[in-house]
């Protein structure tokens, strides 16, 4: 897949962007080559380095590799969109449109376009490795229990900790949590990326982490790759209560409520053939009167929990906010119409955090900020039946 992606980059680019400048043509050649190593750097990594696309080569490595991985995404990006704009000022046929023509393809035009892609490829990359800010956000939920109005929790998803996103990061990261002084903290998926010998020392600051009634975890895709049969014993010893398809019964301000979680759909692929999502299986005991709140890395199955009038709000990760414009309407289409905040689904509410850090193999944010999630929840109940949430 990743070696497919580099070819498609690369036959574009260079055909859209490298052809036209005013090189030599062996110039024009080396930099078809430099475009292939760029847009293929996971999978020329995982072959040198192994791993989830080579994630365990030097810090400095990822972050160089990092920005001409992106630079070619930009340049493709911004090429299509040149083409797109010469293509429609074609069809016009008028002086004005041969006159955009000219302009676009001139080697003014294509340095500009370099300059661009490359701001927007370090803002992107910026964007991305710095500690996320703590946001406050808050959600009206129907079954909330009028005297949990207001009750907070932290929701911290995709941390993705490695060398990209490191013991350093996520030290600061949870002590702008503990700042906040959360009743609760909720992290739904995707903490690690990496075996256990590789990642001991960063994810040691987790231990910080603590809150009146808990810190509750579900388990995301990367937590598979990177076996997580080795990662659980880790994960209770560092004070992550993992609910696997199971439930806890707590009651804050004398209130009972459920947190359960769910495994994530990774677990019904061939290479772990392990137990996949199963809401009957974790509410199996819970009492049916208390409001649920679930833990599900994806929110794709937000509707069908929602089949179970219990579930009163659904926490979930996984899609990063989308990334980047263009690429967030991907995720949001293969995530169910779901990418980043509060929906209604049905009496369910869901909201999908944009997550703290991403996977090293595409570290990018582009208007789409990582943040620390201070989540007040609200009764619909005590504010008179309005559904908000943001």
């Amino acid at each position: 897949m990743f070696l497919n992606f580099g070819l498609v980059l690369t036959f574009y680019v260079f055909l859209s962007y490298i052809l036209r400048l005013p090189v030599a043509r062996s110039l024009k050649l080396v930099l078809m080559v430099l475009t292939f190593a760029s847009a293929a750097r996971i999978w020329i990594l995982r072959g040198i380095y192994g791993g989830l696309g080579g994630i365990e080569c030097d810090k400095w490595l990822l972050y160089v590799t990092s920005f001409f991985q992106s630079l070619v995404i930009m340049l493709f990006l911004l090429s299509f969109f040149r083409d797109l704009a010469w293509l429609l000022s074609f069809l016009t046929g008028k002086s004005v449109g041969k006159a955009v023509r000219h302009a676009l393809n001139g080697g003014a035009a294509a340095l500009v376009m370099l300059g661009l892609a490359a701001v927007l490829d370090l803002a992107g990359l910026v964007g991305a490795a710095k500690v996320p800010e703590v946001r406050a956000r808050e959600i009206t939920v129907g079954a909330w229990p009028a005297a949990l109005d207001g009750f907070k929790v932290a929701v911290l998803g995709d941390m993705h900790i490695s060398k990209f996103f490191d013991a350093g990061w996520v030290g600061s990261a949870v002590d702008r949590t503990m700042a906040e002084k959360p009743e609760m903290i909720l992290l739904p998926g995707d903490m690690v990326d990496g075996s256990v010998e590789a990642r001991r020392d960063d994810v040691a600051p987790l231990a910080g982490l603590s809150a009146p009634y808990g810190v509750w975890a579900c388990v995301g895709n990367h937590e598979y790759i990177s076996q997580l049969a080795e990662w659980l014993p880790v994960f209770q010893n560092l004070g992550l209560n993992i609910l696997y398809n199971s439930h806890v019964l707590v009651a804050p301000r004398g209130v009972p409520l459920v947190v359960a979680g769910l495994a994530d759909l990774t677990a019904l692929g061939p290479r772990y053939n392990l137990p996949g999502p199963d809401l009957e299986l974790a509410l199996e005991g819970a009492p049916d009167e208390v409001p649920v709140v679930l833990l599900e890395h994806r929110p794709v199955r937000a509707r069908m929990n929602a089949e179970d009038k219990r579930v009163a709000l659904q926490l979930s990760g996984h899609t990063h906010g989308g990334m980047m414009p263009i690429l967030s309407s991907a995720v949001k289409k293969m995530n169910g119409g779901f990418v980043t905040g509060g929906y209604q689904v049905g009496g369910l509410s869901l909201f999908v955090q944009p997550g703290l850090g991403l996977w090293a193999g595409f570290p990018v944010r582009l208007f789409s900020p990582s943040e620390i999630t201070i989540l007040t929840i609200r009764s619909a109940a005590v504010a008179g039946g309005r559904g908000r949430s943001g």
